[in-house]
Order: structure tokens, then C-alpha cells, then sequence
């Protein structure tokens, strides 16, 4: 039977809702920044490199979608690791996912204003970047500190409203296609292939956004596995189209701060280019919303296990959300983003995604032998072949950045799981 709770959360995002968390989250900034940086790597090779992401994490996707079946809480893989792996394991990925998925809110809300630099560089300044930040934080936590359905409408538009660009670009784009731009296709071999997949490992993050809401999502043993799927597919098509249109319209995209931006000047002058910092923009905000509906997710299933203070899991009497811990969350956002800066994100959140994309994947054969298989549920073929092969490529992924994220990653660890035992120690005393 799935591990559930008694029911406290309003159970109403639907599959339309669900992929559209999973759109947003995955399609933030990453598309409109590392165009130019992973033609610098490759050369029109880039293409490849969203293309060998995509592929590699389909399977850490798959895993997603079978451990999901299994559970009707809110938590993602935080519950997968734990059912498992045991409390304290459990308890380390759902924590360093919560830290991570703050300072992914803090440093992508710290985009916004530079996009907007493209018309005014009165923007670009450090006030005017912190202030749309800590405006952009505090207002997606207040829309869904009063409802998720509120929340997941606001993820919905924004999704569409980014796609909309992106299309107009692609599509567009196939009429300014330069045959001449493709060639040499792989100028400078195809060594720098495992670092631009490190940077485009980045773009991809996000999917398991949709597993964490279960708590609050209708059918969500047949509404996450379809939407992984489906999120899956559609953002690895779209990255590699938006890349080879970059690549055969901009020979000098590898040397654009605004690599989307500048190929879309060159197709439709300055119209194309504000169209596509109009789409960063939108896109940067929507990914906020969906990080402001997900990351308190985490933290609230932690209280609501009693890993740490149960009040944190507390539900509102009118708007049925964990109020205290959107309050929280947000509040540890807003800090950051007020000082934290967004080149400090990548290599961090790419280590630390790894940890929890590899105990999913670890999991799904042990989750098999726990819960019984409904008929009609979603299940891997080929027993831990796919599960080996997420693994497998996460560690390839990982294994392209550097180690002195892994130090930080680690003390922050370490203080979650001090703070886990000191809570252990000190909760019996407020029983």
C-alpha cells in the first residue's frame, strides 16, 4: 500500500498543473544564459550536449515516476531515500534538497533585474538587482502561503507565457538558418563535451520538482510518472531546437552576455531581441513560482516526520497550506537572495542534485521489494538496469565539476544533521 497521512492538504493540482511545475521549474534561466557558454565549449556541437543530458537523465526520470507510485505524501525524494534507506539517510537528502532548492529561488530571483539591463542599465546596479529580488521572493511566497491552487495557477501561467518566446524563436528562427554557421560542426573536438554537459546538467534540474506536492496532488500515483514524462521530453526537445537555432543564426554567440537575446537581433532587430529579454524575464519569475510552491514542500514533510519541530508541518485553518513553513522558507530566501549572487549557484546545486538523483534511483528496486505493485501502476522493465543507469550517468555528470562545492556541501550536512540530533535530544522536552 502507498505510505500516506491523514488527509490535511487540499488535493487539487491536476496532470496539466503538475507538468507545468516541471516545465517551470527545468526552463528558468539556464536557456537564455549557457547558449553562448556551451557554444564556446563545442562549437554547433552544443546541440549534443542538451541532447546527452536529456537522454542520461530520462532514466533518473523513470525512477522518479515508479518510487512516486508508492507514495501519497508530500516529500519527493526525501520519502523515497527514507522509506528506503532509513530516517537519517532520508532526512540528508530532504534536507540538503530544502537548502538547495533556497538558494536556487535566491540566486535565480537575482536575474531578473539584469535581463531587464537590456533596456535601461540603471537595472543592472546592485540596489535595483536585490530589490526586484527580494520583490520577486516575497510576493511568490505570499501567493502561496494563501492557497497551492493559487500557486499552481500562477506556475500555469508563467509556463505558458514562457514558452510562447521560446516557440516564436525556434519557428522564426528556421528562416534565418545559416548552413555556413554548422561548419566546422565540432571546432574544437569533442573534449569539452563533459563540462558543457555539467553546465547543461544545470539546465535540466527541476523535474523532481513535480514528485514533491504529492500531498496535494489528485491521482498522484498515475499524475507523476505521466508528467515526468512528458515535462521530460518536451524540455529536452525544445533545448536543443532553441540551441541550434542560436548556433545557425549568431556566429558570435559564444561571446554574448545575452546569447538568445543577440541571436534575436539578428533576426528581427531590436523587436527580437526585447521579445526574447521579455521571455527571460518571464521565464526567471515563473521558475520563482514554482521553486516558492515546491522548496516549502521539503521542509514541511521533515516537521511532519519530526525531524524537527512538528509546528513547522502546520496546516492553515483557511488556506490549507503549510503556512509555517512557506513563512520560513521564504524568509531564508529573501536572506539570501540579498546576498547571494547567481555564478555561486551552478556548480553547488549540481553536486548536491546528484546526491538526491542518485539515492532515487538507488531506491526504486528496495521501494519494489516494501510496497506492493498495483495493477495499473507505473514500473520500470529490466529490474535495476535503468535504476543502474541513472546512476551511472549522475555520477559521469557530476564527476565534470570541481570538489570545493563538495566541501560545502558537506558542512552543510553536517550542520542539518546536528541540528536533526540536537532536535532528537531536545523534543521530548516540548512533548
Amino acid at each position: 500500500m502507498p505510505e500516506t497521512r491523514a488527509p490535511h492538504l487540499l488535493r487539487v493540482l491536476t496532470l496539466f498543473d503538475v507538468v507545468c511545475i516541471g516545465i517551470n521549474a527545468v526552463v528558468g534561466s539556464g536557456i537564455f544564459f549557457f547558449p553562448g557558454q556551451l557554444a564556446g565549449f563545442l562549437g554547433p556541437a552544443s546541440v549534443a550536449s542538451f541532447g546527452v543530458v536529456g537522454l542520461l537523465l530520462i532514466n533518473v526520470g523513470l525512477c522518479y515516476a515508479e518510487a512516486s507510485t508508492h507514495f501519497n505524501r508530500t516529500g519527493g525524494g526525501y520519502l523515497y531515500a527514507r522509506a528506503a534507506f532509513g530516517d537519517w539517510v532520508g532526512f540528508a537528502i530532504g534536507w540538503m534538497a530544502w537548502i538547495t532548492q533556497m538558494f536556487s529561488w535566491a540566486a535565480v530571483a537575482n536575474v531578473i533585474a539584469v535581463y531587464l539591463g537590456f533596456f535601461n542599465p540603471v537595472f543592472e546596479g546592485r540596489l535595483a538587482v536585490k530589490a526586484f529580488a527580494a520583490v520577486v521572493v516575497v510576493g511568490m511566497g505570499a501567493l502561496n502561503y494563501r492557497g497551492v491552487k493559487l500557486g499552481a495557477r500562477t506556475s500555469d501561467f508563467f509556463t505558458v507565457a514562457k514558452l510562447v518566446p521560446l516557440g516564436l524563436f525556434v519557428l522564426l528562427g528556421l528562416f534565418f538558418l545559416g548552413d555556413a554557421h554548422f561548419r566546422p560542426f565540432a571546432p574544437h573536438g569533442w573534449r569539452p563535451l563533459g563540462p558543457a554537459c555539467f553546465l547543461a546538467f544545470f539546465a535540466f534540474q527541476g523535474f523532481e520538482y513535480m514528485a514533491v506536492p504529492s500531498g496535494e496532488i489528485d491521482k498522484p500515483a498515475r499524475t507523476i510518472p505521466l508528467a515526468l514524462i512528458i515535462a521530460l521530453t518536451l524540455t529536452s526537445v525544445l533545448y536543443m531546437a532553441v540551441q541550434a537555432i542560436a548556433v545557425g543564426v549568431d556566429p558570435a554567440l559564444a561571446t554574448s552576455a545575452r546569447p538568445l537575446a543577440s541571436a534575436a537581433m539578428g533576426m528581427l532587430g531590436w523587436a527580437g531581441a526585447a521579445l526574447m529579454v521579455g521571455g527571460a524575464v518571464v521565464s526567471t519569475t515563473g521558475y520563482n513560482s514554482s521553486a516558492a510552491l515546491v522548496t516549502p514542500r521539503y521542509l514541511e514533510a521533515l516537521a511532519d516526520d519530526g525531524h524537527l519541530p512538528k509546528g513547522l508541518a502546520a496546516v492553515h485553518p483557511r488556506f490549507e497550506t503549510p503556512y509555517r513553513a512557506i513563512l520560513l522558507t521564504t524568509a531564508i530566501s529573501l536572506v539570501m537572495a540579498l546576498f547571494l549572487d547567481f555564478d555561486k549557484l551552478v556548480d553547488f546545486s549540481n553536486v548536491v542534485v546528484c546526491a538526491q538523483y542518485v539515492a532515487t534511483c538507488l531506491a526504486v528496486p528496495f521501494l519494489r521489494r516494501r510496497f506492493q505493485h498495483k495493477p495499473g501502476d507505473f514500473r520500470l522493465p529490466g529490474g535495476w538496469t535503468i535504476p543502474l543507469i541513472g546512476v551511472a550517468a549522475v555520477a559521469w555528470l557530476g564527476a565534470q565539476g570541481g570538489m570545493s562545492q563538495v566541501w560545502w556541501s558537506l558542512a552543510i550536512l553536517a550542520f542539518g544533521l546536528a541540528l536533526k540530533a540536537g532536535w532528537r535530544r531536545a523534543a521530548p522536552r516540548f512533548s
